[in-house]
Protein backbone atom coordinates (compact mmCIF):
# COMPACT_ATOMS: atom_id res chain seq x y z
CA UNK A 1 0.00 0.00 0.00
CA UNK A 2 1.17 3.51 -1.46
CA UNK A 3 1.84 6.43 1.32
CA UNK A 4 -0.57 9.42 0.56
CA UNK A 5 0.79 11.72 -1.34
CA UNK A 6 2.42 14.92 -0.27
CA UNK A 7 2.28 18.61 -1.45
CA UNK A 8 4.19 21.46 -0.41
CA UNK A 9 3.02 24.94 0.24
CA UNK A 10 5.59 27.99 0.20
CA UNK A 11 5.43 31.20 2.01
CA UNK A 12 7.71 34.39 2.31
CA UNK A 13 9.17 34.29 5.63
CA UNK A 14 12.45 36.16 7.38
CA UNK A 15 16.17 34.25 7.20
CA UNK A 16 16.11 33.54 11.07
CA UNK A 17 11.97 31.69 11.37
CA UNK A 18 13.04 29.21 8.25
CA UNK A 19 16.74 28.79 9.65
CA UNK A 20 14.72 28.11 13.14
CA UNK A 21 12.18 25.35 11.43
CA UNK A 22 14.95 24.01 9.20
CA UNK A 23 16.42 23.13 12.08
CA UNK A 24 13.27 21.90 14.53
CA UNK A 25 11.00 20.04 12.04
CA UNK A 26 13.63 19.49 8.67
CA UNK A 27 13.29 21.27 5.32
CA UNK A 28 10.66 20.93 3.82
CA UNK A 29 8.76 21.64 6.68
CA UNK A 30 6.85 18.67 8.04
CA UNK A 31 4.09 19.40 11.06
CA UNK A 32 2.00 16.66 10.61
CA UNK A 33 4.19 15.26 13.97
CA UNK A 34 3.05 18.72 15.70
CA UNK A 35 -0.98 19.08 15.98
CA UNK A 36 -1.16 22.64 17.02
CA UNK A 37 1.38 23.89 14.35
CA UNK A 38 -0.67 21.62 11.93
CA UNK A 39 -3.97 23.03 13.43
CA UNK A 40 -2.60 26.43 12.19
CA UNK A 41 -1.23 25.80 9.03
CA UNK A 42 -4.76 24.27 8.14
CA UNK A 43 -6.33 27.15 9.03
CA UNK A 44 -4.31 29.76 7.35
CA UNK A 45 -5.50 27.12 3.93
CA UNK A 46 -9.37 26.63 4.84
CA UNK A 47 -9.71 30.63 5.81
CA UNK A 48 -7.64 32.67 4.80
CA UNK A 49 -7.75 36.26 6.77
CA UNK A 50 -7.72 39.09 4.71
CA UNK A 51 -8.57 41.63 6.75
CA UNK A 52 -4.31 42.88 7.26
CA UNK A 53 -3.39 41.95 3.18
CA UNK A 54 -3.21 46.17 2.52
CA UNK A 55 -1.38 47.05 5.48
CA UNK A 56 1.20 44.41 5.03
CA UNK A 57 2.25 44.71 1.16
CA UNK A 58 5.42 46.49 2.20
CA UNK A 59 5.85 44.69 5.41
CA UNK A 60 6.33 41.41 2.97
CA UNK A 61 9.95 42.73 1.65
CA UNK A 62 11.63 41.59 4.64
CA UNK A 63 10.66 38.12 4.08
CA UNK A 64 12.94 37.25 1.53
CA UNK A 65 13.43 33.53 1.78
CA UNK A 66 10.58 30.90 1.28
CA UNK A 67 9.49 28.12 3.46
CA UNK A 68 8.48 25.05 2.09
CA UNK A 69 5.39 23.02 4.12
CA UNK A 70 4.18 19.42 3.78
CA UNK A 71 0.53 19.14 2.98
CA UNK A 72 -1.40 16.43 2.68
CA UNK A 73 -3.12 15.33 -0.54
CA UNK A 74 -6.26 15.88 1.01
CA UNK A 75 -5.73 18.94 2.61
CA UNK A 76 -4.42 20.16 -0.76
CA UNK A 77 -7.72 19.31 -2.22
CA UNK A 78 -9.74 20.25 0.67
CA UNK A 79 -8.91 23.57 1.72
CA UNK A 80 -6.01 24.76 -1.16
CA UNK A 81 -2.50 25.69 -1.38
CA UNK A 82 -1.75 29.48 -0.57
CA UNK A 83 -2.11 31.77 2.52
CA UNK A 84 -2.95 35.14 2.33
CA UNK A 85 -0.18 37.78 3.44
CA UNK A 86 -2.46 38.54 6.65
CA UNK A 87 -1.69 34.23 7.00
CA UNK A 88 2.02 34.43 6.51
CA UNK A 89 2.71 37.41 8.48
CA UNK A 90 0.44 35.64 11.29
CA UNK A 91 2.28 32.14 10.65
CA UNK A 92 5.71 33.78 10.78
CA UNK A 93 5.03 35.55 13.91
CA UNK A 94 4.15 32.53 15.35
CA UNK A 95 7.57 31.23 14.79
CA UNK A 96 9.33 34.38 15.49
CA UNK A 97 7.84 34.43 19.07
CA UNK A 98 9.63 31.80 20.19
CA UNK A 99 12.56 32.40 18.70
CA UNK A 100 12.70 36.01 20.14
CA UNK A 101 11.86 34.52 23.67
CA UNK A 102 14.40 31.89 23.55
CA UNK A 103 17.02 35.07 22.85
CA UNK A 104 15.51 37.16 25.73
CA UNK A 105 16.03 34.27 28.23
CA UNK A 106 19.62 32.86 26.31
CA UNK A 107 21.06 36.42 26.57
CA UNK A 108 19.64 37.07 29.82
CA UNK A 109 21.09 34.30 31.31
CA UNK A 110 24.58 34.88 29.75
CA UNK A 111 24.54 38.72 30.99
CA UNK A 112 23.89 37.85 34.20
CA UNK A 113 26.53 35.81 34.73
CA UNK A 114 28.93 38.82 33.86
CA UNK A 115 28.94 38.15 29.96
CA UNK A 116 29.19 41.23 27.92
CA UNK A 117 26.48 42.56 25.51
CA UNK A 118 28.40 41.01 22.62
CA UNK A 119 30.07 37.99 24.07
CA UNK A 120 26.46 37.09 24.71
CA UNK A 121 24.73 37.01 21.88
CA UNK A 122 27.60 35.64 19.88
CA UNK A 123 26.83 32.99 22.18
CA UNK A 124 23.47 32.45 21.48
CA UNK A 125 24.74 32.50 17.94
CA UNK A 126 26.72 29.81 17.92
CA UNK A 127 24.63 27.67 20.26
CA UNK A 128 21.35 27.74 18.12
CA UNK A 129 23.00 27.90 15.18
CA UNK A 130 21.86 31.78 13.73
CA UNK A 131 24.73 33.02 11.99
CA UNK A 132 24.89 36.70 10.78
CA UNK A 133 23.49 35.44 7.62
CA UNK A 134 20.12 33.78 9.11
CA UNK A 135 20.00 36.63 12.05
CA UNK A 136 22.42 39.70 11.99
CA UNK A 137 24.52 40.65 15.71
CA UNK A 138 23.15 44.57 15.19
CA UNK A 139 19.58 42.86 14.94
CA UNK A 140 19.98 40.89 17.54
CA UNK A 141 20.94 43.51 19.93
CA UNK A 142 18.61 46.01 18.72
CA UNK A 143 15.58 43.41 19.78
CA UNK A 144 17.45 42.65 22.83
CA UNK A 145 17.50 46.19 23.97
CA UNK A 146 13.88 47.05 22.69
CA UNK A 147 12.31 44.01 25.35
CA UNK A 148 15.30 43.43 27.12
CA UNK A 149 13.59 42.87 31.20
CA UNK A 150 13.80 45.65 33.30
CA UNK A 151 14.95 43.69 36.45
CA UNK A 152 18.04 41.81 35.40
CA UNK A 153 19.42 39.35 37.52
CA UNK A 154 22.51 39.23 38.56
CA UNK A 155 23.50 35.78 38.97
CA UNK A 156 26.78 35.91 41.23
CA UNK A 157 24.85 38.36 44.12
CA UNK A 158 21.91 36.05 43.86
CA UNK A 159 24.39 33.16 44.41
CA UNK A 160 26.34 34.49 47.04
CA UNK A 161 22.98 35.63 48.63
CA UNK A 162 21.93 31.88 48.82
CA UNK A 163 25.39 30.97 50.22
CA UNK A 164 25.17 33.54 52.97
CA UNK A 165 21.47 32.23 53.82
CA UNK A 166 22.48 28.42 54.13
CA UNK A 167 25.89 29.38 56.20
CA UNK A 168 23.63 31.20 58.51
CA UNK A 169 20.92 29.08 59.14
CA UNK A 170 23.47 26.46 59.72
CA UNK A 171 25.50 28.37 62.37
CA UNK A 172 21.87 29.25 64.05
CA UNK A 173 21.16 25.76 64.10
CA UNK A 174 24.28 25.01 66.33
CA UNK A 175 23.60 28.30 68.79
CA UNK A 176 26.19 30.44 67.59
CA UNK A 177 27.08 33.66 68.44
CA UNK A 178 25.14 35.55 65.47
CA UNK A 179 21.62 36.98 67.24
CA UNK A 180 22.06 39.80 65.15
CA UNK A 181 21.36 38.08 61.85
CA UNK A 182 19.70 34.93 63.37
CA UNK A 183 15.96 36.37 62.86
CA UNK A 184 15.68 36.38 59.05
CA UNK A 185 16.52 32.78 58.41
CA UNK A 186 14.28 31.79 61.52
CA UNK A 187 11.89 31.02 58.40
CA UNK A 188 14.24 29.27 56.25
CA UNK A 189 15.25 27.32 59.27
CA UNK A 190 11.62 25.96 59.42
CA UNK A 191 11.15 25.27 55.97
CA UNK A 192 14.34 23.09 55.64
Amino acid sequence: MTSPAKFVVTIPVKPYVKRFVELNYSLPADFSKHPEIQKEVRRCLRKPSTRFDKQFENKLCTYTDQLEILISQDDFYRYGWEFSRTDVVAFGKLFETVIKCRMHNVVSIYRGVGLSIKDSIIKFQVHYSMEEEYWSYESIKKEYYRRRPDNEINFFTEIIDKIDELFMVTLSRKKDNVTTQKQPYETIEQTI
